[in-house]
């Protein structure tokens, strides 16, 4: 799987960054879709996890009570954010403490869990690969985190037959 991480300038601020998932040959975000996608059916949804992202970035941080934790493998920060439990859209994303967030893609959550679910399925998925190779990277050393913790510094562009 080849994909990228770029600063969302937008939503990033003096409390935390955020960062959103490109896949390679998509002209945007996985999270840039995800928006897309759910802005007509679902945008009171859209508009709050907009709105609770500027606040992470701006306002509060990263703080846990944001997230669902441990959506994806045992340690590998996936969780899903929402804004209210009650709400149905749910975004996949890596939170790094109360500093750093990268965001993935999502859905709708109809089901008791996301594997009972195409869609949530492949956007979860999506974010354990990429939380698998962003962890091999800053063991290696080949990524690093910027002064206050909130940047990634490195080359953030992931190929199929890195890291492995």
């Amino acid at each position: 799987m080849n994909f990228g991480l770029e600063k969302v300038d937008k939503l990033s601020g003096s409390e935390a960054s955020v960062y959103a998932v490109t896949l390679a040959g998509q002209p945007s975000s996985v999270f840039e879709q995800f928006l897309a996608e759910y802005q007509v059916d679902y945008l009171p949804e859209v508009k709050d996890i907009i709105n609770r992202l500027r606040v992470i970035g701006h306002k509060t941080g990263a703080r846990e009570q944001f997230f669902k934790p441990f959506e994806g493998k045992y340690g590998d920060l996936v969780c899903a954010l929402y804004d209210d439990p009650d709400k149905k859209l749910r975004l996949y994303c890596m939170r790094f403490g109360g500093d750093c967030v990268i965001l993935g893609g999502g859905g709708p959550k109809e089901v008791q869990a996301w594997q009972d679910d195409p869609n949530l399925t492949y956007h979860a998925e999506l974010m354990i690969k990429v939380a698998k190779k962003v962890h091999k990277r800053f063991e290696d050393g080949d990524l690093k985190w910027a002064s206050g913790f909130k940047d990634i510094n490195g080359d953030l562009t992931f190929m199929e037959d890195d890291d492995e």
